[in-house]
């Protein structure tokens, strides 16, 4: 008959005290969640049956820090964690949404840093700055930290969440150019800020793929709209007035609501091929009477999803796990398929 596991014997294998052990398994608190977290891995290991106290565990506290949510994509990225906290949670893993000034990477690395004296995990969603890096840095010394959409590759990060933005910025290259057609012609690119990763790797993977495979599609100088749709706008028209034999526009960005009024405007909306990224409400919209070409959009739900189960896995509050591929993946809508968004 097999020895039953006792307390004792996960004491040892986890190298805490017999009080820690019991701390957890009967669920009296007062247990960091890095001991915890051993504790329930050699439980598992020496097969204690987990399950039974799992569900009491206390609720780890994971700050998720992100652009504030006047962006839709950003709301949808709050919602789905507002979302996973209210279905079954049996990891017992609670995000708490927090907002930076996306202008100011003093203000997102002050936040981190704060965060990180106060939450049991962050997950950070900025740019790849000096001051935010070296923000996530210093809050990877004390706990997890997973990077979302965004990567902070320097930064001691648990992992990274999101898609591979330069394949994104390849098969939106690959849309344009093939929609353009043999006669190829001018394409706006217009991003956020360059010093976001994500988008600088869209750029570079935009302007590979057209080098490659479509040499008459010629990129002009690439455009920042910092994130405000009015500038995004203005953008788009002052390109327009001078370059009148342009005919795509590319946008990474905010603003695509502003600059489809302003082709309207123009009377350019029926000759431009006009491409972007994440399926909001008003781009399903566009989509569907034609003002906008294709969304490439990668899935803030899912996205939300994964970076908490990286998290129940390094605390250990998950039975089964399965490692995530490298990247999140990403969908094409066109008028076709563009589903009907409440």
């Amino acid at each position: 008959m097999a020895k039953k596991t006792s307390l004792e014997d996960i004491a040892k294998a986890a190298n805490v005290s017999i009080a820690t052990v019991d701390r957890v398994v009967n669920q009296r608190g007062g247990v960091s969640p890095k001991s915890e977290a051993k504790v329930l891995d050699w439980a598992a290991r020496l097969n204690l049956d987990r399950k039974i106290f799992r569900t009491s565990l206390k609720s780890l506290r994971i700050a998720v820090l992100i652009p504030p949510v006047d962006n839709p994509f950003f709301a949808a990225v709050r919602d789905a964690f507002v979302a996973l906290d209210g279905s079954s949670n049996t990891a017992q893993i609670r995000s708490y949404i927090h907002t930076f000034d996306p202008v100011n990477m003093r203000d997102a690395a002050r936040k981190i840093d704060q965060l990180s004296l106060e939450y049991d995990g962050i997950i950070v969603c900025c740019p790849d700055h000096p001051d935010t890096s070296a923000a996530a840095t210093r809050a990877s010394l004390r706990i997890p930290v997973v990077t979302l959409v965004n990567d902070l590759p320097r930064s001691g990060r648990l992992a990274y969440v999101g898609p591979d933005n330069r394949q994104i910025g390849r098969v939106a290259g690959e849309l344009m150019g093939r929609f353009l057609g043999p006669q190829g012609g001018k394409v706006l690119v217009m991003l956020g800020h360059h010093r976001i990763s994500g988008h600088q790797d869209r750029e570079m993977g935009f302007r590979s793929i057209t080098r490659e495979r479509f040499p008459n599609v010629e990129i002009l100088d690439i455009a920042e709209s910092d994130e405000d749709s009015t500038r995004a706008a203005q953008i788009a028209q002052h390109a327009l007035h001078n370059e009148l034999d342009i005919r795509g526009i590319y946008n990474v960005s905010a603003g695509n609501y502003q600059i489809a009024q302003t082709l309207i405007k123009l009377g350019r909306s029926e000759e431009i091929v006009f491409i972007t990224h994440e399926l909001t409400t008003k781009r399903c919209e566009l989509l569907k009477i034609g003002l906008l070409d294709a969304v490439i959009d990668q899935n803030p739900r899912m996205e939300a999803r994964h970076a908490i189960d990286v998290l129940a896995h390094h605390f250990k509050r998950t039975e089964a796990y399965q490692v995530p591929d490298p990247f999140t993946p990403f969908e094409i809508f066109l008028r076709e398929n563009c589903p009907d968004l409440v």
